[in-house]
């Protein structure tokens, strides 16, 4: 690396003895001299200042995260990736003495080579009375660089922990839009940086500007298939779930691809969806994280299919909920018990949950989930109760129970209440159907809970025990 040698001349305040030498001259490289007149109170000293460009600091968090397990590193100090946009931080080191009157910057650009004179553009860093030194004389100086700057970030370098690094992020925090430099960085292209030291120095006689480099470096822009609009697997465009959307009544909300995508998969499995010929619908491009597709329409097949088709929840696996409550140690306990039954003949899809309060004087719940249900279609809907099985069963286990159901929104708060203290036997199978039930967002939330006094279970008229089996949607 470079070095190159500076003279600094400073006046220093001293008593000298009256032999003192009355001038000192200086001899320059360049042919020039300097004479300094010394007095009684007066000296000439002379210092060689050696300029060595620090490196650039070590990276910290200069690795993105992408879709597919794909990462990718960066050549900066550190890297963000926020909503398809990328921005970087670079953080160095550097100090020229006071005297000369320094300034620090960042030069930048699409061609290597950089210069202050020959770049795309320059940014100089903002500092502040306080902006710090270490015991070494060195100060740290930053750029942020991208289209805009981080929201929410901690600037973070290698060797200073403690009270010295949370000095200098909330410093970095402070002046992140002064260090700013507002550039656009596009997936795939490659960009040069260069950090500079800028100072005043005599050449000749005379003041002149000087410039110091550090070391150039270089990062590409990953191109990635998420920020394109491209997946892994083919999936919907935007604009091909929005012209699908014209479909649905515009009292619903029509499905997200996301909210599709499992029934889709669906119906590619089927024979219809084999033999449907999306050639010509599918585009698709190579990427730095593998070969990614995309949907340019979707079939109205697909919805017909969707529409015509039977939604079963299944009796263990629809389960996402059951009734909790907080202890007196403030963590959250089952106030219900669960028990999975199966090879029940008698019941479809053969099998059931026992669901069984654990207290005397408390209703409970559990709640069934299906992605599946087509918001705008009208469904027969069929809760199917199973009878008592167990042969330990008491006497009290086979008194009936009064159920309330609740449609729920997708938040998971409740939408609408379907049914209030419907009675379900334990003496046979039963059923709560609705003929006229319609969702209008994608997916169906089931909450179905006892509605039983305290009064009622003491008396043995009803229990706390419902065998909830299999739950169809059928559309009509």
């Amino acid at each position: 690396m470079k070095k190159t040698m500076i003279l600094a001349l400073a006046m220093m305040a001293c008593v000298l003895t009256a032999t003192a030498q009355d001038v000192t001259v200086l001899h320059m490289k360049d042919g020039t001299t300097r004479r300094f007149t010394n007095g009684v109170k007066n000296a000439t000293q002379v210092q060689f200042f050696e300029y060595l460009p620090h490196e650039d600091k070590p990276p910290v968090y200069n690795t993105t995260q992408h879709d597919n397990g794909y990462n990718y590193q960066w050549d900066v100090t550190q890297a963000w990736h926020i909503d398809g946009q990328y921005n970087v931080a670079v953080v160095w080191e550097d100090f020229l003495p006071e005297g000369f009157q320094p300034r620090y910057g960042l030069c930048f650009g699409t061609q290597p080579d950089l210069s202050v004179e020959h770049c795309d553009t320059m940014k100089y860093s903002v500092s502040e009375d306080a902006y710090w030194m270490d015991e070494h004389y060195s100060r740290l100086h930053f750029i942020f660089v991208g289209q805009q700057s981080p929201p929410d970030f901690t600037l973070e370098w290698q060797g200073k922990e403690g009270e010295d690094g949370q000095r200098f992020d909330i410093i970095a925090k402070r002046l992140r839009n002064d260090n700013h430099l507002a550039i656009s960085l596009l997936p795939g292209q490659t960009y040069y940086y260069r950090t500079f030291a800028e100072g005043q120095v005599e050449e000749g006689g005379q003041l002149k500007t000087k410039v110091f480099y550090g070391p150039e470096k270089s990062f590409r822009v990953p191109r990635v298939m998420a920020d394109a609009g491209y997946f892994a697997t083919p999936c919907g465009t935007a604009e091909a779930v929005a012209a699908f959307a014209a479909h649905f009544p515009e009292t619903v909300k029509a499905p997200t691809w996301k909210e599709m995508e499992g029934l889709w998969n669906l119906w590619l499995a089927t024979d219809e969806g084999r033999q449907t010929d999306l050639t010509a619908d599918i585009t698709s491009d190579t990427f730095d994280d593998g070969t990614g597709y995309r949907l340019n329409r979707i079939p109205d097949a697909f919805y017909t299919w969707m529409s015509r088709r039977e939604v079963v929840i299944d009796a263990f696996d629809g389960l996402t909920e059951i009734s909790l409550m907080k202890n007196q140690y403030g963590e959250l306990e089952p106030t219900v018990s669960t028990e999975r039954v199966t090879d029940v003949d008698s019941i479809p899809g053969g099998k059931y949950i026992r669901f069984k309060s654990l207290f005397a004087t408390i209703n409970t719940y559990a709640t069934y989930h299906s992605t599946e249900v087509v918001p705008g279609i009208r469904y027969r809907l069929v809760v199917n109760f199973a009878p008592e099985t167990l042969p330990t069963a008491t006497a009290n286990d086979s008194v009936p129970t009064k159920v309330d159901v609740w449609a729920l929104h997708p938040d998971g708060t409740e939408e609408a209440e379907l049914v209030k203290k419907h009675e379900v036997t334990a003496l046979q199978m039963s059923t709560y159907e609705n003929g006229d039930f319609l969702t209008t967002d994608m997916g169906l939330g089931l909450k179905i809970g006892t509605h039983v006094q305290t009064s009622e279970v003491r008396n043995g008229i009803f229990n706390r025990i419902m065998r909830i089996a299999e739950i169809r949607l059928t559309p009509e």
